[in-house]
């Protein structure tokens, strides 16, 4: 798949990334491969999507999900990184050369989101064996489990 680079509210270091069959006003540009191929959904500004602040990496500039998740990165010098970021929402990659405290950010942020689904996890799990043991009780109950079934 072909990536294209697209003028828009990044910076110089910054760049949005779409499809350029989306976008046939853009300017194409071969990009290396990656560990995997990124993924080749259309990305397209929501209507009256506003650009994230440049150091909230977890919000996509296209569409304002908070969502965004790094998709590759490497260290660029003491202080900086360059990442690519992936809106899971609309698709959007976004490359960029960003400072270790907007990194630092991101990470508290996927940390924080993390957790979230731990908690959310742990919670269903928790559920789930509720009800199962219900099930188990009931069947004891009404003798309808036997030692064949083990």
């Amino acid at each position: 798949m072909r990536l294209c680079a697209v003028a828009g509210p990044a910076t110089a270091d910054d760049q949005l990334l779409m499809n350029p069959d989306q976008n046939p006003q853009a300017a194409r540009a071969e990009l290396p491969a990656g560990p995997a191929s990124p993924p080749s959904r259309p990305a397209e500004p929501a209507a009256g999507a506003a650009s994230a602040p440049a150091d909230q990496l977890h919000v996509c500039v296209l569409c304002a999900s908070p969502l965004v998740q790094p998709y590759d990165w490497a260290a660029e010098g003491p202080s900086h990184w360059r990442v690519m970021l992936r809106c899971p929402d609309c698709g959007a990659l976004r490359e960029g050369l960003f400072t270790q405290q907007a990194v630092d950010r991101l990470a508290d942020e996927l940390d924080r989101g993390s957790g979230v689904l731990i908690r959310a996890l742990d919670r269903l799990t928790r559920e789930n064996m509720a009800a199962e043991l219900e099930v188990l009780v009931k069947a004891f109950e009404h003798d309808l489990i036997l030692p064949s079934d083990f």
